[in-house]
């Protein structure tokens, strides 16, 4: 079992590594890929509600997504503005089952990701 949850985590660190690269579009400039970041995602595990601090520099709009540890989307929710500063966000994880997820922000083709685990 152990070995099982072992290979699950290094799948789950393989796909965190792979979305957190950035597909640059030509409409997106140097300074506005560089202009955001999560500063902290707590609890972790979590058993409802997960806050994310996030940092902004510029204004934009956001993208959340969660995916399960196969990396199928399990729930994507509206777009919604991401202001330049620092922001706070809580995020509804209760009807999920308990496990490891990966939670997907996106603004605007720059891609952030945390793992989470669901008590």
């Amino acid at each position: 079992m152990k070995t099982i949850y072992t290979f699950l985590l290094i799948i789950a660190f393989g796909f965190v590594g792979y979305a957190q690269k950035p597909a640059l579009q030509p409409s997106v400039t140097a300074a506005e890929t560089s202009s955001f970041s999560i500063h902290k995602v707590y609890p972790n595990p979590v058993k409802d509600f997960v806050t994310v601090e996030l940092q902004s520099e510029v204004t934009g709009t956001i993208q959340i997504s969660l995916f399960n540890i196969l990396g199928t989307e399990v729930k994507k929710w509206e777009t919604q503005s991401l202001y330049s500063g620092d922001q706070k966000l809580k995020i509804d994880l209760s009807q999920f089952k308990s496990g490891v997820y990966i939670l997907k922000i996106n603004k605007q083709g720059l891609v952030r990701t945390q793992v989470v685990k669901k008590n």
